[in-house]
């Protein structure tokens, strides 16, 4: 009888011998880490998809069974490597060509030489961050040298060093608060406040700033959290002439600018925070079927419209902060009408495959860490809408094909 191990192994094989040859096909090459090499996979068909999903989960499961429980009993990682290379600009300091002493390196970004290594080798083997090709001096990878020219990503390693410290507090904020309040987490053990996220934010706007910055590096250049999945897999197309979608939460207008492209026919409002809203339209970032509101969600809704959509915002309350937040748009709301919630919908255990489940969990913890918050299931998202009014019809939830993000759509009942 074949081992699971021989299995998964031949898993492997096959998946990967069948994306290598669509990449020859269509001339693709494949990313490694070097510092010349693209930095993700081109997959230009749903087989291609496949393959890769099915490669990475068995070489998953393959790992682990290799390891043993035990072993998988240990942590993983150590984030202080990620957080020192952020917050001291390392990558920044590594010329794009060529390569810099460590003795340099330490001097330039202002790290003790013997720290400077622990954190640097660390990070060439658990992150495939820089490359140390010759002793003692480091030079760009792949992906050292994208945090060192885009500024997105670079802003999205700098949200981790701010939210990583919520995770060593989370059992902290367990132990000492026995409820769900968003100013009672890791995140405001860690920052020394009495305050929560957003809280915090308000009265810090640099720190406001970056975050939102920081923001655009999840939901921009990783293609599973592309918001033209969601334009492609919610029937935005099928809505009447002039119908309008407020996109609660939207910030910058990023995800509603791409609604408003691939359907001329609505009208696509914006809210945020007032401050947020200035900005947006300071920077010009209004386009023709747009425009840009200021509205608090806990506060309520003024606009009529088809459609209602939280994208990654309603993950981040408690369960009885969304209750408050539906109901506040129950006064607005005509037969018919739509709220769509747009995040990562909980999975029953075992019931996906092994990385997507591992990022839907890791994901579900952060949220506790930083706002005592969850991502839920279908059942629980039904509680929730019910609770908020029971003319809230029954939800539907589904994934887009290549999301990591579902849509959960409730659709109003009432009069």
């Amino acid at each position: 009888m074949e081992s699971d191990i021989v299995r998964l192994a031949s898993i492997v094989s096959s998946s990967t011998a069948t994306l290598d040859r669509a990449m020859q096909e269509h001339g693709l090459r494949m990313p490694s880490f070097d510092a010349e090499s693209p930095v993700q996979l081109t997959l230009l068909s749903e087989d291609m998809a496949t393959a890769r999903d099915t490669a990475i989960n068995a070489c998953m499961e393959l790992l682990d069974h290799l390891k043993g429980p035990l072993t998988c009993l240990l942590p993983l990682y150590n984030g202080s490597s990620l957080q020192v290379i952020s917050r001291y600009s390392i990558a920044s300091h590594v010329p794009l060509s060529g390569e810099i002493s460590y003795h340099d390196l330490s001097t330039a970004c202002g790290v003790h030489v013997h720290d400077l290594k622990q954190v640097v080798r660390y990070a060439i083997v658990f992150h495939r961050l820089f490359a140390e090709q010759r002793k003692g001096y480091v030079s760009h990878s792949a992906g050292s040298r994208l945090i060192a020219q885009d500024p997105i990503v670079r802003a999205g390693m700098e949200q981790f060093d701010e939210f990583y410290g919520s995770c060593a507090r989370a059992v902290d904020s367990m132990d000492q608060f026995q409820g769900h309040e968003p100013n009672e987490t890791g995140f405001s053990l860690s920052h020394n406040t009495s305050e929560g996220l957003f809280e915090y934010l308000r009265s810090r706007p640099l720190k406001a700033k970056q975050f939102a910055e920081g923001i655009k590096f999840y939901k921009g250049p990783i293609p599973a959290y592309s918001p033209d999945l969601l334009v492609q897999g919610y029937p935005f197309h099928s809505l009447p002439e002039g119908a309008v979608v407020v996109d609660m939460g939207g910030s910058d207008g990023h995800v509603g600018r791409t609604i408003a492209q691939a359907n001329p026919h609505v009208q696509v409002i914006v809210q945020d925070l007032p401050g947020v809203v200035e900005e947006a339209e300071a920077a010009g970032k209004a386009r023709p079927g747009i425009q840009f509101q200021a509205h608090d969600i806990f506060t309520p809704q003024p606009v009529v419209a088809e459609v209602y959509l939280l994208r990654w915002i309603l993950q981040d309350w408690p369960d009885d902060y969304v209750v408050r937040i539906l109901r506040q748009l129950v006064s607005v709301l005509r037969k018919g009408a739509r709220v769509v919630v747009n995040e990562s919908l909980c999975p029953d255990s075992g019931s996906l495959p092994l990385a997507t489940e591992r990022y839907i969990r890791h994901m579900d913890l952060m949220m506790y860490a930083i706002n005592k918050s969850r991502l839920r299931d279908e059942e629980e998202w039904q509680q929730l809408f019910h609770e908020a009014d029971a003319r809230f019809g029954t939800i539907r939830c589904w994934t887009p094909p290549g999301s990591a993000l579902a849509i959960i759509e409730a659709v109003w009942e009432g009069e």
